[in-house]
């Protein structure tokens, strides 16, 4: 057995506006799935030379995507039972493929089925950016009241630890990303621990800019997506409305459900899919009670026409007329990208 983790998130933006009609996934997922049956190129190279590409796994009762992280450069070896090290044994032109499995779920929930190496949630947001032109900004999903006490606390304390063979920057981004690179050329073994505080000397306003400071940097923190990979995360601080002291529990509070899986099956890729699908929708159905005591509904009906279809040499993308219905027309996917805000480009195999 192997063990694995379902995060959720909600997708609380779209392209900068707030979202409160439901996310149009089912459309995402019956476009993905239009230009796979039609050969159709669906690569993606993001800005740090990722490559990525999506797939639809299941349309109903929630759309459910396949992500990528697509390898052909610094791949793993294996090894016989003596330790003889080979190559892959890969045919020409095939890749290695990471996955991550997204689930959308009422409420503009997304399951987030992950694995050691597969995509952060983050990615989703970049293929779909680079891709279709939209940019979904996602925000953890918390227990109850792990929210509200952030909002209240006037943070004086922000530490965290992991173990020194999980220490990556591919765990964050940003200035923690730079931080956690740095880190893993430091040290091998061990626990790697970090600790951010206010201190005692300094003039009021200094230290409420460091408080400031820690506070932007707690909240990039969380939405990195790969709190799980953490030993001890924890915030520390005076609540402002009771003043008393509260050390809120980052990694135990943060909504994620740890599962067992079984191993050969997540080696065989059809077995695998068909396993995920079946997780997310579990988890879906296990949860649906919390996201609906403490999650907002959504209003209307999903934007289907804001979803262009993805055609070869670049998009086809649906320009409103006064009428308020989509009128699709091609454009170079180098111009969609521009339009569309997006610093990713197709990779033309």
């Amino acid at each position: 057995m192997a063990r694995r983790s379902v995060q959720f998130w909600r997708i609380e933006q779209v392209n900068g506006d707030e979202l409160i009609r439901p996310f149009p996934a089912r459309r995402i997922a019956e476009v993905l799935r239009a230009a796979q049956a039609q050969g159709t190129d669906r690569h993606l190279r993001c800005a740090d030379g990722t490559v990525l590409l999506a797939q639809a796994a299941a349309l109903a009762p929630h759309p459910v995507l396949l992500l990528d992280r697509v390898r052909d450069s610094n791949l793993p070896s294996i090894g016989d039972s003596a330790g003889r090290r080979k190559p892959l044994p890969l045919e020409p032109g095939d890749h290695l493929l990471e996955t991550s499995y997204f689930a959308f779920l009422p409420r503009n929930v997304i399951a987030v089925l992950t694995s050691g190496n597969g995509p952060r949630a983050s990615r989703l947001g970049e293929y779909l950016g680079g891709m279709l032109g939209l940019e979904p900004g996602l925000v953890p999903v918390v227990r109850e009241d792990v929210e509200e006490i952030l909002t209240r606390l006037e943070v004086s304390r922000f530490e965290f630890a992991l173990p020194a063979e999980r220490l990556s920057g591919k765990l964050m981004e940003g200035e923690w990303a730079d931080v956690l690179d740095s880190a893993s050329r430091l040290m091998s073994e061990g626990t790697f621990r970090i600790s951010l505080s206010v201190g005692r000397a300094g003039k009021a306003e200094d230290k409420q800019r460091i408080r400031d400071r820690i506070q932007q940097l707690i909240e990039l923190f969380r939405r990195a997506g790969s709190v799980e990979h953490f030993d001890y995360v924890v915030a520390e601080g005076k609540d402002s409305v009771t003043g008393e002291r509260e050390v809120v529990d980052l990694l135990k509070e943060r909504f994620i459900a740890h599962i067992e899986v079984d191993a050969d099956t997540f080696n065989d890729p059809a077995k695998s899919t068909a396993e995920a699908v079946a997780i997310l929708n579990q988890q879906a159905k296990a949860n649906q009670a919390f996201f609906a005591r403490t999650l907002p509904g959504t209003v209307g009906a999903p934007d289907v026409d804001s979803i262009p279809e993805i055609v070869a040499g670049g998009l086809a993308i649906p320009g409103k007329t006064g009428a308020g219905t989509a009128a699709a027309g091609r454009i170079p996917m180098e111009t969609a990208a521009e339009e569309t805000g997006a610093d990713h480009e197709p990779v033309r195999r």
